[in-house]
């Protein structure tokens, strides 16, 4: 099984830099691609430097059109698209979802609509286009790659610390004005692997920053901003719970509520420097209804008046 492309292009361009456009990878994956046969021209092998000829036939074998889809599912489901171009789609992710297949689940997941809507590329199955995550019943802000550049670009700024996240959290109790930084490193659970705990002496490192919103007095819970420096498991719910604020609707670190019956959290905020050019976009994903009954207009407006 092969995919053929005819070539619609009378400027003579590289196979490398015409490829690269069409099918989101990079140069230099191309060139791997071209020299193991992976992908021929006219039945030929030809170098990354070739030339290009209008109806040339670019021939992507049958191991190839299998690592483009990935073996994610494509699946027809509700969107709410906040922006999207050809190196990346920004999705408001709903609450009750999870973000990409696992060993248990190889349907209904975020990953399987969006595929159905687009391409994705970077990284591997299950995880194609995945550059970070979000708890199945955390909602909010969530980036997918459409291409190997891009993939390679935002996990990069993961790694090095530079995007930024924030997230909404409604807490148990009076969180006292100002902001406080928690740290402290964490392990898996011995005999749950699902669930974090919190170490001192081993584990990865974990640093949160919450600044206090606004405290709810009527319910007893305060609105909180959490940015969280590193990026581990659970963090900011297991964050809050160490210091005594527990996320209400959380059941595993949290306490139950009878205001909402799910963690109460929501990815409202991400910016990165964008892979095409270097530009630093900001994305907010409004809040779903079960928040907003609870977060008013008003309190949003405070947001950026903490520090």
């Amino acid at each position: 099984m092969k995919e053929i492309i005819y070539c619609e292009n009378s400027k003579r361009e590289r196979i490398d830099i015409y490829l690269r456009k069409c099918l989101g990878f990079s140069r230099e994956k191309i060139k791997e691609f071209l020299n193991s046969e992976t992908i021929a021209v006219n039945g030929k092998k030809v170098g990354p430097a070739y030339l290009l000829h209008n109806k040339d036939r670019i021939e992507i074998k049958k191991l190839l059109v299998s690592q483009l889809e990935n073996g994610i599912e494509p699946q027809k489901g509700y969107l709410e698209i906040l922006h999207e171009d050809e190196h990346v789609i920004v999705i408001n992710k709903p609450s009750g979802i999870i973000t990409h297949p696992t060993a248990g689940i190889s349907r209904g997941t975020l990953l399987n609509y969006v595929f159905f809507h687009t391409r994705l590329a970077g990284g591997s199955y299950p995880r194609t286009g995945v550059v970070h995550r979000l708890d199945r019943e955390t909602s909010g802000v969530i980036i997918f790659s459409k291409t190997e550049i891009s993939y390679e670009s935002l996990i990069q700024q993961f790694k090095n610390r530079q995007i930024g996240k924030e997230y909404l959290a409604l807490v148990k109790g009076f969180f006292s004005p100002g902001s406080r930084n928690i740290e402290f490193t964490v392990f898996p659970d011995k005999k749950e692997r699902t669930t974090m705990e919190v170490h001192y002496l081993r584990g990865k490192k974990t640093v949160t920053r919450i600044d206090a919103v606004e405290y709810l007095g009527s319910h007893d819970i305060t609105l909180v901003k959490a940015k969280p420096v590193t990026g581990r498991t659970h963090q900011i719910r297991l964050a809050l719970a160490s210091v005594g604020y527990p996320i209400i609707g959380d059941k595993k670190y949290g306490v139950s509520s009878s205001l909402i019956n799910r963690v109460a959290l929501h990815s409202y905020r991400i910016s990165f420097r964008h892979p095409c050019g270097g530009d630093s976009v900001l994305f907010t994903a409004p809040l779903p209804e079960d928040l907003s009954a609870i977060i008013k207009p008003e309190l949003l407006a405070q947001l950026d008046k903490t520090a």
